[in-house]
């Protein structure tokens, strides 16, 4: 669980560093938030980014539940979020992108370790660190 301190920031100085990490962040593609972010949140972020997608797909709550290891709950609230529009940015971003957003997670989760799924997706994961998907 990450630590949040209890003391709030005046809010113009929580915009100045949000606009201060997203700048450095776009221009170092990632490597700043790499490096920030510990493996249970770069998880939970990938996790919540995952759930945007496959909720914008179509996918059932149950499904989703079921596949991330997330409550019913936890995917009800987002699916409350993406009809109010707040992931409009987001969905606009990975539409952008020539991956399929789910095949990135993949290769995010698995995170160098070896296949559990046995060689046939042992392949497919070679396939996609080397872009041929």
């Amino acid at each position: 669980m990450s630590h949040v301190s209890k003391y709030t920031m005046k809010p113009r100085l929580s915009v100045r560093i949000k606009k201060n990490l997203i700048l450095v962040s776009s221009v170092r593609k990632g490597i700043v938030l790499e490096s920030l972010l510990t493996r249970t949140e770069t998880i939970m972020l990938a996790k919540r980014l995952a759930v945007i997608v496959m909720l914008n797909r179509g996918d059932s709550g149950y499904i989703i539940s079921k596949t991330l290891k997330m409550s019913p709950s936890s995917v009800a609230r987002f699916r409350k979020m993406l009809n109010a529009g707040l992931f409009k940015p987001i969905i606009r971003e990975l539409r952008k992108q020539n991956r399929s957003f789910l095949d990135m997670l993949e290769l995010i989760l698995s995170a160098g370790l070896p296949s559990i799924a046995g060689p046939r997706h042992s392949r497919r994961l070679a396939r996609l660190r080397r872009g041929d998907i």
